[in-house]
């Protein structure tokens, strides 16, 4: 019984498949040639540096997106995109507050191949920029603490974008387009040597809280809508 539902469901798809194919629009209607996105980006973070600052190993960040296309040719295209992403948690370690903020710049190449007309998959591989600030209210000496970092990697990635709405008239026009990916996000790992704050009114010896080191690498989902023309 499972058989032949799946074997139904899988021709019902290739059937579809056909019938856009040949009732498809040209590619070159449906490449975006600059295209601006906004979503949320979750990553998954093991290292015990992220323990203080989280109850969970998720860190979720607002993501912007800008890209444009660099080469077309046929179902190909090779666009240049950019994120920021910007996100931060909070908790508390010993019943002391913490705080931790991340933005994370990633820029680089986007390979893409349209399926269909309104359907293309990608990849990019994407040098990343990532600065941390991580914060202490420090009870004991009655200060607040900081560290502040930046580290570097790269972000690897995959996904599909499927054109939701597209404008009816000329040529080139705005269309709404979903986009998924997931992938993984490499970063080099800091320390969390936690210091006065500039400015506190702290005792001169006050020692700085070293919280070990700090690694935001680990694998990421992205869904986003995107506005391209």
């Amino acid at each position: 019984m499972f058989s032949r539902h799946l074997t139904c469901a899988l021709s019902a798809f290739a059937a579809f498949f056909l019938v856009a194919s040949a009732n498809a629009e040209p590619i070159e209607d449906h490449q975006p040639h600059i295209e601006a996105s906004l979503g949320a980006r979750v990553s998954g973070v093991s290292g015990a540096g992220f323990d203080p600052f989280a109850d969970t190993d998720a860190l979720a960040q607002v993501s912007l997106g800008l890209g444009g296309t660099l080469f077309a040719e046929g179902r190909f295209s090779l666009a240049a995109y950019g994120f920021w992403d910007y996100g931060a948690r909070s908790s508390q370690v010993r019943g002391e507050a913490t705080a931790l903020t991340v933005q994370r710049l990633s820029i680089g190449p986007e390979a893409r191949y349209h399926l269909l007309p309104r359907l293309y998959l990608f990849a990019h591989v994407l040098p990343a920029f990532a600065h941390s600030d991580a914060t202490l209210d420090d009870g004991v000496a009655e200060v607040g603490r900081e560290a502040k970092h930046w580290a570097y990697g790269v972000d690897g990635g995959a996904g599909a974008a499927f054109e939701m709405y597209r404008r009816p008239g000329q040529r080139i026009r705005p269309a709404l387009w979903l986009i998924a990916e997931g992938g993984y996000g490499y970063l080099g790992s800091t320390r969390l040597l936690l210091k006065t704050k500039e400015g506190s009114a702290a005792p001169e010896r006050a020692a700085p809280v070293d919280l070990g080191a700090l690694s935001l690498q680990g694998p990421y989902a992205r869904l986003s809508v995107a506005l391209g023309f």
